[in-house]
């Protein structure tokens, strides 16, 4: 998979095909919160490097976050990695309507958050079309346990969308100093356990600090785009 920087880095092609459906743990997912964005980058350049037929050498994430955070100075960006294939970006603003932020990388993908929490991809394929979320965007800002329903929208094969209802319990977990670009802060671990039934469920982590921010978090984007992970460099 070859990609390309300029100003904003590119997310990087995303595996078209589904995976079949998988649990992911609670304890995978907290674990994250030691990692650092060295290790992040770690993941990213060997998942591209491992890659079969790869011809190039895979860019380095630390020193496209670096560039980056230089040429576009006092604005918010963020750190985009898909767990999966290893594509990362350093993502912009691209509007704001209320609560919901959309970040974009220089090929137009995107990622929509409301207080954090994601309700849209574009761009992937197998795209989250939208998210009603039950209140679990509030109650994980504040930094309280509770349960919820929430109701995932996708895109399938024949561009037609599909729903996802499943019921998430939010629970709250330790404080782990997170550490990334300009951000340095002690935060809130909130984990969030969905369950569409016994045989399938998935997790999102999410770390909150005391001003209601969310400086990290990864969230299930769906069977074909997986876990992303986002951090904060700058607000």
């Amino acid at each position: 998979m070859s990609i390309s920087f300029k100003g904003v880095a590119t997310l990087g092609a995303v595996c078209a095909l589904a995976m079949s459906l998988a649990a992911c743990g609670n304890d995978k997912q907290a674990s994250r919160g030691t990692d650092t964005v060295k290790e992040l980058a770690q993941l990213a350049k060997s998942r591209l490097t491992g890659k079969k037929g790869a011809t190039a050498a895979a860019p380095d994430p630390l020193a496209v976050i670096e560039s980056t955070m230089a040429a576009i100075p006092d604005v918010p960006l963020q750190f985009i990695l898909l767990e999966k294939n290893g594509g990362f970006a350093v993502s912009a603003i691209y509007g704001q309507n209320g609560q919901n932020v959309t970040w974009i990388s220089s090929d137009s993908k995107s990622t929509t958050l409301s207080s954090g929490v994601l309700t849209a991809t574009r761009g992937f394929g197998g795209d989250l079309m939208s998210v009603e979320d039950g209140g679990a965007a509030r109650l994980i800002a504040s930094r309280q346990a509770g349960s919820v329903e929430k109701n995932y929208r996708f895109l399938n094969g024949e561009d037609q969308t599909e729903r996802l209802v499943v019921r998430c319990e939010i629970a709250l977990g330790g404080v782990d100093q997170v550490s990334s670009g300009e951000i340095s802060v002690s935060a809130q671990v909130v984990t969030e356990r969905c369950q569409l039934n016994e045989t399938f469920d998935f997790s999102n982590t999410y770390w909150i600090d005391s001003s209601s921010r969310m400086v990290q978090s990864i969230q299930w984007a769906g069977i074909s785009i997986g876990n992303i992970v986002f951090r904060r460099l700058r607000y």
